[in-house]
């Protein structure tokens, strides 16, 4: 950690190839109290600013085969890098403003006076303080209103563990996995939240939302009129503005093969190239990927890259779907429900059980995302006070089906009553849905304990049900006769506990 203003420390580098200048700067420097080291060439500069972390480096514009101007983005390519001081000579002064146009602190001309140095010091130090007030009050704010993980159970607890456990590696590729709506990008944002990088950027883009020139275009940016129709002033791509943060990359299934070995270089030579460019610009990157597609059936498939596969999975994280983790269903429900009454200004004080039952048993195929929009048409819908299962949208699941228009449910001729319409459509949907008691339930708008109920009170037995033969039967009635459609065979959905 940086020494602070009142420890009134600082760690500085000196890189020139004059020796006296050199040794006079660190002498004067080691006199204040502060800690100084030098380099009198570019690559040892470099290799000591990679070695250790620096407050401040003072930097010659002129170096033996080198352009100190040019080290400068090197330099600071790191999380927390150190402010750049430029040494100048007379008549170099332009020179010195380009320098500070690519990221240079300030400049001094030689020979300098202790009094400049020492300022600049002092200067380097109030930045330093300031920004470690910045990054704790930040911290305060960001523990208040980030979104959070909600859940007790035992898989979303095995994601919040590893998501602490992958932080604490802030170069670490991470590929996020699950079904869509289960909160990938959530988890991708409280990795970046819990690590070192927590206060650069976190930048997120998907994948599926480009073409593929597009997409290399946003991402790795473009000299000027390196293609027909480019700026002339060409472009900072995203990876660009993740330098020192998180690049979040939703959907990487959907990278054609060709950025996908772009992006395989990325990982390997951390440095990229822009679209049209020679020059390899160092990038400090942490880079997390998502998909909900079997990556593993893809590479066997060739349609995406076994190398990357590997580089990207380095750390795999399955977020599990909503229904492998029911338990946390009511924390959701009850999450979503305080966010959307204080949006709407209602005054809601739960859920009725019978809605919580409802919510519980229902198969969510959109997952989390899924139920917050439920929960969102309750808050709606209810006037006030508790939500209650007519409050909920209805449910719709796919595949499983109920047609009003076509489904025909004949009575005997002998019984007209409710109670024997109630029979044959339970029996129906008990058939369609292979006797899944949740799904059933759901579609017929009661909880299982009443379905339970109901296929006791009228003897319903699955093993004859199945036996039953599904061709069209005619069934007499009183002045005419009535053909039953043939049953669709059974459907083989999961069957959820």
């Amino acid at each position: 950690m940086r020494q602070t203003l009142q420890e009134g420390t600082a760690r500085i580098l000196v890189i020139d190839d004059e020796e006296s200048v050199r040794k006079g700067l660190i002498s004067i420097l080691i006199r204040e109290g502060h800690i100084a080291e030098g380099a009198s060439s570019a690559e040892d500069g470099l290799a000591a600013a990679e070695r250790n972390r620096y407050d401040l480096v003072f930097l010659d514009v002129r170096l033996p085969g080198a352009d100190g101007i040019g080290l400068i983005p090197r330099i600071r390519s790191k999380s927390n890098p150190p402010e750049v001081v430029v040494l100048t000579g007379y008549g170099s002064v332009p020179s010195a403003v380009e320098a500070m146009k690519r990221g240079a602190l300030d400049y001094v001309e030689k020979p300098f006076h202790t009094d400049r140095i020492l300022s600049l010091v002092r200067r380097v130090l109030e930045i330093n303080y300031l920004k470690e007030e910045v990054d704790r009050l930040r911290g305060q704010v960001r523990q208040l209103t980030a979104p959070r993980i909600v859940g007790q159970s035992r898989a979303i607890l095995g994601v919040l563990a590893a998501v602490d456990r992958v932080a604490l590696s802030p170069t670490t590729t991470v590929l996020v996995r699950g079904e869509s709506g289960t909160g990938k990008e959530l988890v991708a944002r409280a990795i970046h939240d819990r690590s070192a990088r927590h206060d650069r950027p976190f930048i997120a883009v998907n994948c599926a939302s480009f073409t593929e020139s597009l997409l290399e275009t946003e991402l790795f940016g473009y000299e000027p009129g390196s293609f027909t129709g480019a700026s002339g002033e060409g472009k900072e791509g995203l990876l660009a503005a993740a330098q020192t943060g998180t690049l979040f990359l939703d959907e990487i299934s959907e990278m054609s093969t060709v950025l996908q070995a772009k992006l395989l270089r990325v990982l390997q030579e951390r440095s990229y190239r822009k679209v049209g460019g020679l020059e390899d610009i160092p990038l400090d990157v942490r880079i997390i990927a998502s998909t909900n597609r079997d990556l593993e059936r893809m590479v066997k498939e060739g349609l995406f890259r076994e190398d990357l596969f590997y580089r990207l999975a380095v750390m795999p994280i399955r977020v599990p779907p909503l229904r492998e983790r029911r338990e946390d269903i009511p924390l959701l429900a009850h999450h979503f429900l305080a966010q959307f009454a204080s949006q709407m200004g209602k005054l809601l004080r739960g859920f009725s059980e019978e809605a919580m039952e409802n919510l519980t048993e229902r198969h969510w195929p959109g997952n989390v995302r899924e139920l917050r929009n439920a929960v969102e048409f309750a808050a709606i819908t209810c006037p006030g006070g508790e939500i209650q299962e007519e409050h909920l949208p209805e449910v719709r699941e796919p595949g499983i089906t109920l047609s009003r228009a076509e489904d025909v449910l004949v009575l005997p001729g002998s019984d007209r009553s409710i109670r024997a319409m109630e029979e044959i459509l339970i029996r129906r949907v008990l058939e369609e849905t292979g006797w899944n008691i949740s799904r059933s339930a759901s579609i017929l708008g009661i909880n299982r304990t009443t379905l339970y109920n109901k296929i006791r009170l009228y003897n319903l037995d699955r093993d004859k049900a199945e036996k039953t033969s599904t061709t069209p039967a005619r069934v007499s009635s009183p002045g005419r006769d009535v053909t039953l459609p043939a049953m669709p065979p059974r459907l083989s959905a999961p069957r959820v506990p």
